[in-house]
């Protein structure tokens, strides 16, 4: 009785030297991309972010065949970095002299295949390495009510290759780019607004231009109003504006039944649905004076309230001009037709000796 027992202890005592001496035992081989996840909530449209592509724990490795793919939707191509072999690259994967079988990037398809392998007298590879590196920049984020973008970068295809060319059995494991579909931004702004004259003849015509831009992710219709001081001159109605583009709209502000006296001219985009910012949907632009027709300026260049020689006299030297001449003004172009002749000139003379008060 006493020797089975010693029998039992000396045994159990070897199990136990043996368990403490054998070496550790790998996990199961992994073709994985890394960082499994990459996530954006913010815009990241001309982001760029790179990702690796590993073989984990393996052991007598000899040669790799690895199709990886992307989302070109969402996804452009930048660049990648083969870590092969790992006599030059510490962290990659197979050992010198190496054969390269395939190494070819298709931007269109959105596709990657690179193959190599080890040649005699070369050893094989064992443990963790990385295969190659790859650089992407994110050309469009999704906003709502687009849902929001689950991107695979795929390891669809993957063989590894011991040195008596059987394979290697393991799992994949492929990354995954989430774009968190962004709320919609509503903003239509105002960002200028310019009289074509700072002096009017009473009763006649002056262009007003509002300069609007749909600073929002979405196509907008929406209206625009000029004015002149709390008068409206004129409004536009469902102007239709892609996200991110400007546009102009010129008014003609008919000054008829508007007092002598200054007048600042200003713009307002009306608010969108949704739209929160309103803090740019109004600009205002300087002066303008609405004067005496023909009153066109003074001893100090400014309107005087008379109509006398030296208007005729200013609009005289400027007759035959149009805003290619140097001496193009636009003041005195009375009847706003782009051009300074005959008519205006007549206008100031039929006025003459008029004057206000």
């Amino acid at each position: 009785m006493k020797k089975i027992i010693v029998v039992l202890l000396i045994s159990a005592l070897l199990l136990i030297l043996v368990l403490a001496v054998k070496p550790a035992v790998c996990g199961p081989t992994v073709v994985e991309v890394d960082p499994s996840l990459i996530e954006y909530n913010a815009d990241a449209t001309g982001q760029q972010f790179t990702v690796a592509v590993k073989i984990v724990d393996v052991t007598n490795l000899y040669g790799f065949d690895i199709k990886f793919r992307w989302n070109t939707t969402f996804l452009d191509y930048v660049s990648h970095s083969v870590r092969v072999p790992n006599d030059t690259y510490p962290d990659g994967v197979l050992w010198n002299p190496v054969i390269s079988v395939m190494n070819e990037v298709n931007t269109t398809a959105g596709t990657y295949w690179i193959a190599y392998t080890s040649r005699w007298p070369a050893p094989s590879f064992n443990g963790t390495g990385t295969v190659f590196t790859m650089t992407f920049s994110v050309i469009r984020h999704p906003v709502q009510p687009e849902p929001d973008a689950n991107i695979t970068l795929e390891l669809y295809s993957t063989d590894l290759s011991a040195p008596d060319a059987q394979p290697i059995p393991h799992t994949t494991q492929n990354g995954t780019v989430m774009l968190y579909a962004l709320s919609v931004r509503h903003d239509i702004a105002v960002t200028n607004v310019k009289s074509l004259k700072t002096i009017v003849s009473q009763g006649f015509t002056c262009n007003v231009t509002v300069a609007v831009t749909n600073q929002g992710d979405i196509t907008e219709t929406f209206n625009v109003t000029a004015y002149a001081n709390a008068t409206a001159i004129a409004t536009s109605i469902n102007i239709t504006l892609l996200s991110g583009n400007p546009t102009n709209i010129t008014f003609t502000w008919n000054t008829t039944g508007f007092a002598y006296g200054n007048y600042t001219v200003s713009g307002y985009a009306w608010p969108v649905p949704g739209e929160t910012n309103i803090s740019n949907n109004n600009v205002t632009d300087g002066l303008v004076l609405v004067a005496l027709a023909g009153d066109i300026t003074g001893p100090n260049g400014w309107p005087d309230g008379k109509v006398d020689i030296r208007d005729v006299s200013y609009a005289a030297k400027r007759f035959g001009t149009d805003p290619s001449k140097p001496l193009w003004d636009p003041n005195v172009d009375i009847n706003n037709d782009g051009k300074i002749d005959i008519k205006d000139i007549s206008t100031i003379a039929k006025r003459f000796g008029q004057h206000y008060p």
